[in-house]
């Protein structure tokens, strides 16, 4: 093993006896004793003695993804269970064909090869190939406990001679796998990435080989005296991927660091935009200063790209830019890429940072799955840079999720799970103003009923509330498993389950927006989706649902009938729920189809000036002008639910005075309202009373002068 010379500072910060010293609490205790209770249950579990005890389907079931639903497989438990990822690291990513052998969920047959080049099985072929699998993993354990100490990198190296001819030794999961079995041995980290900047900062030279860089952190961790996934933890929170990130307050061993991250990329032209698709990466140009993985932080990328080119710009955005391409984008983060101010596809990162020197321009690379390519109008202006975080604002990357719906679903069928923002029912009372009785009793009707309709006057923020309602359940802000849609005249069942859409060579049935939805659901059966239908009264309800007014029913759920254009049966998943949006005060619109009444629930949104949450936020403002129009509203509600000819459904909301500050909120801004909204919204309602309206209108008016 190299002399290890760590000089973070003068104290020995970061040293062996540093690392034990912070191992030594009652945290850390805790955190070893579960440790080691998980591991020693995945032993008893998957031990040797184990694996060789398996056979026949049951050696499938045990080992592999399969078509039983069974969590307690190998494969699922290194991979996806979420205390050993947790304690002793994550390896999710890519698909399932990295485990050599799976059950492919759209097929229906087990499957190995590549995403590029599958290979379909039958059972007895399956469990053969099951049966070299174990074999290599038995031989593989076998070799390393018989093998005597490891005191020296020389010693690994020996090691890996004896054990470099099994097929795949140097995967994540087979490396995952030897760590739970030998703790002692090997490090939790099975990333080339972690394994690279953790050795180097150890000031180690890391071995080509992943299995020996493991060893080689080891080595160090038996220095340190403490247990290896307590090293890895203490070094996340300390330290990071590298000794340079500003983004190192969670665990490097834990999936909570690997957060997935959206990216906006405007393609180079179409050329390279094609070639990216052919070839399956994206590129980024500055060729001239090489490689960007050289550069030990942005500043010295930054100053480089004013040296090559000039200085008649600060280089900042360019060296942002850079540095990300090469060290922020990560394996599974999801791209949307763009040409102007239109959407041309959406990818997933699948490889780490290329340059690749042979190459005659845009040599810098990022390898991508591109799962949809076309052209898709934006929402919005568009981000002008050529690589942009987009992460933070979360409105967006849902806008962009739903506008690329999953028409193409990938091969991959054991996805990471994302670490999205939690959101509870305080979040839902703290947006939405709407007291707490009455959020807990739509929350049960939706249970209960499985589809709603949230009906209520203008402004009462319907459309508001109807996302954060669903993720209030969910418990995450996850757009994965909230989809919107808005249904007009002209909505067909075509768009919403299936029907024919003309192709250059004539007409083939495409799929609508509710079946790939329903189609999703029904592979995560475990968690709830929410399907939010926006002016649910302004689609021929007939035309659109067709044969589904029987299967949204609660005890429908789940029985098939046959479709009208593909012959194929079809069912709606017990875990879908149906919310849909309704404005009681819209005249032109006629009842809403009796036989669709009957099988929704029907919760009414009321203006929320009561609430604590609005005037939470009233108080907030502390603006008499403000307040006063408040007053006047009202008592404008009150006449309105007095009047025959309207009623408590022609209300007016308090979504019209949200979004205020105490900077925003002037005489300007509320004339605006005033005039611009809600006047306009009287006229309508007393077309036929001109006295009503011209007295109202004045109140309003008085107010915010």
């Amino acid at each position: 093993m190299s002399n290890i010379q760590i000089t973070e500072n003068r104290l020995g910060k970061y040293s062996p006896e540093w690392f034990y010293n912070e191992s030594q609490t009652s945290e850390w205790t805790t955190f070893t004793h579960k440790a080691d209770e998980l591991r020693k249950n995945f032993i008893n579990l998957f031990g040797i003695e184990q694996l060789k005890s398996f056979s026949g389907r049951d050696l499938l079931t045990s080992l592999f993804y399969n078509d039983e639903g069974n969590k307690s497989n190998l494969c699922y438990m290194l991979e996806m269970d979420k205390d050993i990822r947790e304690f002793f690291g994550g390896i999710s990513g890519g698909s399932a064909y990295k485990f050599g052998l799976f059950f492919h969920k759209k097929t229906k047959r087990w499957t190995c090869g590549s995403p590029s080049k599958p290979i379909q099985l039958t059972e007895s072929e399956a469990i053969q190939k099951a049966e070299e699998i174990r074999n290599d993993l038995v031989k593989g354990a076998e070799i390393i406990s018989s093998f005597g100490p490891l005191n020296s990198e020389s010693d690994y190296e020996k090691l890996y001679q004896q054990l470099k001819d099994i097929p795949g030794i140097n995967t994540v999961w087979k490396m995952k796998y030897y760590q739970m079995l030998f703790p002692t041995l090997f490090a939790p980290f099975y990333g080339q990435d972690h394994q690279i900047n953790i050795l180097r900062f150890l000031n180690q030279n890391p071995s080509d080989i992943p299995f020996i860089r493991m060893g080689q952190i080891a080595l160090y961790v038996k220095k340190c005296k403490i247990p290896g996934v307590v090293f890895g933890h203490i070094y996340g929170q300390n330290i990071g991927y590298n000794n340079t990130s500003n983004d190192s307050d969670t665990n490097v061993l834990s999936d909570r660091k690997h957060k997935t991250r959206y990216w906006m990329y405007t393609v180079f032209d179409d050329k390279s935009w094609n070639e990216c698709q052919q070839k399956g990466f994206m590129v980024l140009g500055m060729d001239d200063i090489g490689d960007y993985s050289q550069y030990a932080s942005k500043e010295s990328l930054r100053q480089e790209l004013i040296e090559v080119y000039d200085n008649s710009t600060s280089r900042k955005n360019q060296a942002l830019m850079a540095w990300n391409f090469a060290n922020t984008v990560s394996i599974n983060d999801i791209i949307f890429a763009k040409r102007s101010n239109t959407l041309v596809g959406k990818g997933i990162v699948t490889g780490s940072y290329i340059f690749d020197a042979l190459r005659q321009e845009y040599k810098n690379i990022r390898t991508v799955k591109w799962i949809q390519v076309g052209e898709w109008e934006h929402p919005g202006n568009a981000v002008a840079k050529r690589l942009t975080d987009i992460t933070p604002y979360t409105d967006y990357v849902e806008k962009l999720t739903s506008i690329f719906a999953p028409d193409e679903l990938d091969n991959v069928d054991t996805q990471p799970e994302v670490d999205y923002p939690t959101y509870s029912s305080t979040d839902f009372l703290s947006d939405v103003y709407m007291s707490e009785q009455n959020y807990k009793t739509l929350v049960n009707v939706l249970k209960m009923k499985k589809n709603i309709i949230l009906q209520g006057a203008p402004g009462v923020g319907k459309t508001f509330a109807a996302k954060r309602l669903a993720y209030s359940i969910i418990g995450t802000r996850n757009p994965d498993r909230v989809q919107m849609i808005q249904f007009h005249q002209s909505y067909s069942y075509e768009d919403f389950i299936e029907g024919y859409r003309p192709t250059e060579n004539g007409f083939t049935i495409k799929k609508g927006s509710f079946y790939k939805f329903c189609k999703i659901a029904e592979e995560d059966d475990e968690n709830d989706y929410f399907f939010i239908i926006d002016e649910i009264n302004r689609g021929n309800l007939s035309k659109i649902f067709g044969e589904l007014f029987m299967l949204i029913e609660k005890d429908k759920r789940g029985i098939e009938l046959q479709l009208l254009y593909s012959d194929e049966n079809f069912s709606v998943p017990s875990n879908v729920y149906i919310i849909g949006m309704m404005n009681t005060a819209d005249r032109s619109l006629a009842m809403l189809d009796y036989a669709l009444r009957r099988r929704f629930s029907f919760f009414t949104m009321k203006p929320g000036f009561n609430t604590m949450g609005f005037q939470a936020y009233q108080n907030s403002l502390k603006n008499d002008a403000f307040d006063k129009l408040i007053s006047c509203v009202k008592q404008l509600n009150s006449k309105i639910e007095e009047d025959v000819s309207l009623g408590e459904g022609f209300c007016i909301g308090h979504s019209y005075f949200c979004g205020l500050t105490s900077d925003t909120v002037n005489v300007q801004t509320l004339s605006s309202i005033v005039e611009y909204e809600l006047i306009p919204l009287l006229k309508e309602y007393w077309f036929d009373e001109p006295t009503k309206v011209i007295d109202w209108s004045e109140r309003l008016r008085s107010t915010v002068i």
